[in-house]
């Protein structure tokens, strides 16, 4: 027979993937349905089709009408329900066959009978089958108290609808009866539809045994029997095939199974089944529990010990149902080998759910997944970037295994799950294993009580409890990829995390929690070594004070509490001896940037209820106490930065007087700095240009180039801004300078309102320092390991003398040759080298991207080892690891490249994207709104940014930007910026339009946005700061873990070079919808392969470019831009006055007298939003005024003594700059 063609999967999980994998062997094509949250999941990827759900959670894949709807649309022949959700439904099978479709599974009123309960018990009585003692349904908590004297306690209160342990409640006494009662009734109602509830005898030492059967509607086989006694919740923990309890019970066993198959057969039961039963571990009695009319989730292990494929079977019965007939043939059924059992089989169900936590369900990404070669099955339907969603049951997958024998099993399942790792997510691995060890799993004896009575489990690792205001996991080893706009991250002060790890007996580079303003509380489950080093936090250990820079050692259930920094927005580290094991790694590094929602756990920063697992420690095995001497620990504040000159302090971009200003001013931190900048506060300095010619209108405007990140001193405008860990990787700001590597540590002390300087040293004296620090750190290990201290000043190894040098940003200048490119190559700190291409047209464009990829594949070509090659419009940058190649081995290896250099003149293949675009987004709107509030509220460029580009470029509508964007080629000329930013551009002359940057730059961009910024355009492909003008929306180019369609393996972003991209417009009805699709996995993104012919182009731009209407277009434009600079200069002018004004006109002053309750701001920062008014009554916990600081939304809520209070009045406004201490709301008592 092969008339079964088309099967929907109505289920989604692991029996999704099952059926879907049974079904391509029986080359039957499969309709995947899913929701947006399951877009990741593995049976999406494997059917054949897939059709996404409107809503969200098990309401999406129990909406009958719309999964009708699909079949009908989409030719559906046969429904496989799985289990859960629609399986045991019989209006839907009622409804799936009605519809001239076959349910795969028994008949509508066979799945009616024994879904009620006590239907069930009198078929079963009917058929002879023993069951409990117990009642009929009950109508009152009287009546279940009655019924369970009589029968005599302990009793099982059930509800009749229910199943998979869900909805029943055991009392063992008579004060239990009541409240049982009404919440078992509850829960029926609310997950069942029924409230009806029955009482049944409770056998407290028993186990759960249950039989598999398969019906034809007449005859009836069984596949022996499963042991499911291991239960936590009457949920199924652990099963067994066959029973150990029966494995010399051959009578008790015989008796079940005819059981079993009688009840069946009295109900003509097609398709698969499970018979349960309870047997008493005393006598051997056995009664009558329930029928599962689907295939139960441990199918597995039968198949396993029975040669059998019960799917495959299902799937052969629904055919001969399709075809008119009651089901497989009874000859052909009884056939089947069903006496002959093989060996044994064990599953375990791996759940997303924290032992530690009583079990709490947890969700995220996966972010790492690793399960056994061989030796073990494991259905699942997890794979990397997997989203695990609170809406659903938290079964990640079932390992299972078959041997000969049940010790041979067990041995065999303990290897398995000790290569089992599911990375970002807290799994029962450790629950699972610890049981499978155990010497009472060993022994056969499981009763359902085992998880009570026989067995304890001990978690190892660490809780919480609460996470502080912004800790992260970070770790020194840095990514194995560089580019792409993938930052370096790690920890800010990796000084101070290097010495916490030492202090711990770690390797240097072991990941710890970089912790900010305010610290976690911790509980630990298991003994550790810890420290914590870094600027100052109160620290305690059960409320017992701890020193800093100090080995602690944690005994279990001890909690560790940090508290809030000495001074408003410090950083300190965590170190764990054995760091985190539990934490996947990405690309190479367990660091988090938070920003970007990369790497780390899920990306982000530490919440309640997280749980890290730990290298278990014996007591015996824990270090004795340690303090490092004082003269060890580094200063908190930093006074001086060492920095180098260049890339561009030089006299081309910034006076002598400019560098001066810049050198020998003292500069504060302002109160917006984080991980991805740390914005400075000072004097304006002196430019050397007015406008930033084809960069944008302002003088530190350049053409896009790579940036010496982390580390350069970035010009946004005229207000510094230092590039950290998490910094952008390209951008169009100058850097005058760049901080040497040996000094990146100080860029963790600062915080809002320090003080600091920027000292120019050379490279000789960076490369000291670098040693020199490497010198401090072996002084430290030394004191560590023997408590010698050769030195009196060791911390005089993290200074460097050194007299204030002039500018030497550029290294020397390459003159091109035989019409060439000029090379002209400036100095990023002791480990970036940028060149500049400059080509006899003097203009950017085509012409000079492809002389930059030309250098950059030379100089890759020669495979130097320590050097990655950046590439950009017009530029390239050399980085470098100084400890593998000098300054001066680079910038011979640039000259060699340059000489070596060739002009590319055939086409060449390429790929031509057309992405979707609409105009006029509600968010493009609010994200201009959110920086007028919060950043600046006078510039050309608010309050709509395509307005401004429209006048910038003398356009006549705003229109005429819209028809650029719809009416052009671009090429990518580069990916970089954060996460897979591509760079666009526009091959047409008439659509270079020009935008200056914002200043200062916007701390958020929706996800897709298409901007602007001098003359390039971009994609942003996450939500993340941004300095372009923003145009229109797209779709994201960047998918963290590579799997939507369009998305190469193991690259998350979309475009490379040389990439050709258009745009199609589409209204926002339209984009609400795609948008939907893309995060769903389901948008098929427009890609084709083409040929670019660079000749052929730049022949076209030179022709275009001479033409009277090109001609005007940058007369016009040009008029336009200076009109707008004059503007721009006014207006920022005017902000700037404002500025100064704003800072003493905010928070109200009171009289100390006035009566009231004052709630003060815990730091710098500015008011986002104030969430009282006058008159509101304030609870404990609520929210208050939301607070920006160090690009942090931070709640200021009402503690305990604030509640009942009532608002009196608001201090501040929205955009107030505060600091700490500052008075933001009074609160009175009501009166």
């Amino acid at each position: 027979m092969t008339i079964l063609r088309r099967v929907l999967v109505a289920n989604r999980g692991e029996i999704a993937v099952r059926c879907i994998r049974a079904c391509k062997q029986l080359s039957i094509t499969t309709i995947a349905i899913f929701t947006a949250a399951d877009a990741g999941s593995l049976h999406v990827r494997l059917a054949d089709s897939s059709v996404l759900l409107e809503g969200e959670g098990p309401r999406a894949y129990t909406n009958v009408d719309a999964i009708l709807d699909i079949c009908e649309k989409q030719g559906v022949q046969a429904v496989f329900p799985g289990y859960g959700f629609l399986s045991e439904n019989a209006d839907f099978a009622r409804r799936v066959h009605d519809a001239g479709m076959v349910f795969v599974g028994p008949d509508s009123e066979a799945i009616h009978q024994m879904g009620l309960k006590h239907v069930a018990r009198d078929l079963a009585i009917a058929a002879g089958v023993p069951v409990i003692s117990g009642s009929g349904l009950l109508g009152s908590a009287e009546e279940a108290l009655d019924v369970a004297q009589k029968i005599g306690f302990p009793v099982m209160i059930k509800a009749s609808g229910g199943g998979g342990g869900m909805g029943q409640k055991a009392c063992l006494s008579e004060n239990d009866v009541p409240a049982s009662f009404a919440q078992v009734e509850s829960r029926s109602k609310e997950l069942f539809g029924d409230a009806g509830v029955f009482i049944e005898k409770y056998y407290p030492t028993s186990h759960h045994i249950e039989v598999q059967v398969f019906g034809n509607g007449s005859e009836v086989i069984h596949f022996g029997e499963r042991e499911c006694s291991i239960q936590r919740r009457h949920q199924k923990v652990i099963e067994e095939c066959p029973s150990p309890y029966l494995a010399d019970k051959p009578e008790i066993r015989s008796r079940l199974v005819s059981c079993a198959l009688t009840l069946a057969k009295s109900i003509k039961y097609r398709s698969a089944g499970t018979v349960e039963f309870l047997v008493d571990d005393e006598t051997g009695d056995f009664f009558f529990l329930e029928m599962n009319t689907r295939l139960q989730v441990e199918h597995g292990i039968t198949e396993l010990c029975y040669d059998v494929d019960l799917v495959a079977l299902m799937l052969r019965q629904a055919e001969y149902q399709l075809d008119g007939s009651p089901g497989i043939p009874s000859a052909e059924l009884l056939a089947i080998k069903t006496g002959t059992l093989s060996g044994a089989a064990i599953e375990v169900r791996v759940c997303c759910e924290n032992p530690a936590d009583s079990f709490l369900p947890g969700s995220g990404h996966v972010q790492s997944v690793t399960w056994p070669d061989q030796n073990a099955r494991v259905d699942t339907w997890i794979q990397l970037g997997s989203f695990v969603s609170p809406y659903f049951d938290s079964l990640l997958a079932k390992v299972i295994v078959h041997s000969a024998t049940r010790e041979d099993s067990i041995m065999k399942m303990a290897k398995a799950l000790e290569t089992s790792e599911v990375g970002g997510l807290v799994t029962n691995l450790a629950f699972l294993k610890s049981i499978v060890h155990s010497p009472a799993f060993s022994s056969g004896r499981t009763l359902t009580t085992f998880l009570d009575t026989q067995f304890t489990f001990q978690p190892r690792g660490i809780q919480v409890i609460t996470p502080g205001a912004f800790t992260t996991i970070q770790q020194t080893r840095p990514r194995t990829r560089k580019g792409y706009g993938i930052p370096a991250s790690g920890p800010m002060d990796d000084l101070s995390a290097t010495i916490a790890n030492l202090l711990v007996g770690n390797p240097e580079d072991v990941e710890c929690l970089e912790i900010t303003a305010h610290g976690p509380e911790l509980r630990f489950y298991s003994a550790s070594v810890i420290s914590i080093a870094g600027s100052p936090f109160s620290v305690e250990v059960d409320g017992e004070p701890r020193d800093m820079w100090s080995r602690i050692i944690m005994k279990p259930k001890e909690t560790l509490k940090i508290g809030i920094s000495a001074t408003p927005g410090g950083r300190s580290y965590l170190a764990i001896r054995g760091g985190l094991p539990g934490v996947p790694e990405w690309l190479g590094s367990k660091s988090t940037t938070p920003s970007l929602a990369l790497g780390g756990l899920q990306g982000r920063q530490l919440r309640r209820g997280d749980f890290f697992e730990v290298q278990y420690l014996e007591l015996s095995d824990l270090p004795s106490t340690y303090q490092i001497p004082s003269n060890l620990i580094p200063p908190a504040d930093v006074k001086n930065i060492y920095v180098m000159h260049g890339p561009h302090d030089s006299n081309d971009y910034i006076t002598p007087v400019g560098r001066q200003t810049i050198y020998s001013s003292e500069w504060t931190v302002d109160y917006n700095c984080n991980r991805t900048g740390i914005r400075l506060e000072g004097p304006k300095i002196e430019w050397a240009r007015t406008h930033g010619e084809e960069g944008g209108s302002h003088p530190s405007n350049v053409v896009d180039y790579p940036y010496p990140s982390p580390g350069g001193v970035n010009w946004t405008g005229d207000s510094p801004v230092i590039f950290p860990q998490d910094a952008p990787g390209l951008g169009g700001f100058l850097c005058s300078s760049t901080v040497v590597s040996a000094d990146m540590w100080k860029l963790g002390k600062l915080k809002p309102g320090d003080k600091t300087r920027l000292v120019p040293i050379s490279y000789e004296s960076a490369r000291r320092l670098a040693e020199q620090r490497r010198k401090f750190l072996d002084v430290i290990i030394e004191h560590i390991e023997k408590g010698t201290l050769q030195y009196e000043k060791p911390l005089q190894f993290l200074e460097v003398e050194e007299g204030t040098t002039d500018t030497d940003a550029v290294l020397q200048i390459i003159p091109g040759s035989h019409g060439g490119p000029t090379a002209t190559l400036r100095q990023g700190g002791d480990r970036f080298i940028i060149v500049n291409i400059d080509v006899s047209s003097q203009k950017v464009g085509l012409d000079t991207s492809v002389a930059a990829n030309n250098l950059a594949r030379a100089i890759q070509n020669f495979e130097a080892p320590g050097t990655f090659v950046h590439v950009n419009i017009s530029s390239i940058m050399v980085e470098y690891e100084p400890d593998r190649i000098a300054q001066s081995d680079v910038v011979a290896l640039i000259n060699k490249a340059h000489q070596q250099s060739s002009v590319v003149e055939k086409p060449f293949s390429a790929r031509r994207f057309i992405f979707p675009i609409v105009f006029d987004h509600p968010s493009i709107r609010e994200a201009e709104h959110r920086y007028t509030i919060l950043q600046r509220d006078k510039a050309v460029y608010v309050p709509n940014n395509v307005t401004y580009v429209q006048e910038n470029n003398g356009l006549d509508s705003r229109d005429g930007v819209f028809k650029v964007l719809k009416n052009t080629r671009f090429l990518v000329v580069t990916v970089g910026f954060m996460t897979g930013l591509p760079l666009l551009w526009p091959l047409d002359p008439l659509a270079r339009l020009t935008a200056q940057k914002y200043n200062p730059t916007r701390v958020s961009t929706p996800p897709g946005t298409v901007g602007l910024g001098g003359g390039m355009f971009c994609i942003y492909p996450a939500e993340q700061p941004g300095g372009y003008m923003m145009l229109a929306r797209s779709i994201p180019v960047w998918d963290t873990y590579a799997l939507r369609p369009g998305f190469r393996e193991s690259k998350p972003w979309l475009c490379e070079p040389f990439d050709l991209v258009e745009f199609r417009e589409v209204s926002l009805e339209e984009y609400e919808d795609i948008w939907r699709r893309f995060e769903a996995g389901t948008y098929e993104i427009q890609v084709e392969e083409t040929t670019f012919d660079v000749r052929a182009e730049l022949d076209r731009e030179h022709e275009i470019g001479h033409l009277p209407d090109a001609v005007e277009f940058r007369t016009k434009q040009a008029a336009a831009e200076e009109k707008m600079r004059l503007r721009e200069e006014q207006l920022l002018a005017d902000w700037k006055v404002n500025q100064e004004k704003n800072r003493g006109q905010a928070p109200r002053e009171l009289d100390d007298t006035i009566p009231g309750v004052k709630v003060s701001s815990p730091q710098v920062g500015k008011v986002w939003k104030l969430l009282v008014k006058p008159g509101d009554i304030v609870q404990k916990g609520m929210a208050l005024v939301i607070l920006e600081a160090m690009k942090m939304e931070i709640e200021v809520a009402a503690d305990e003594s604030h509640d009942g209070l009532v608002v009196k009045d608001l201090l501040v406004q929205e955009g107030t700059l505060v600091s700490p201490g500052t008075s933001l709301v009074i609160l009175d008592k009501p009166a």
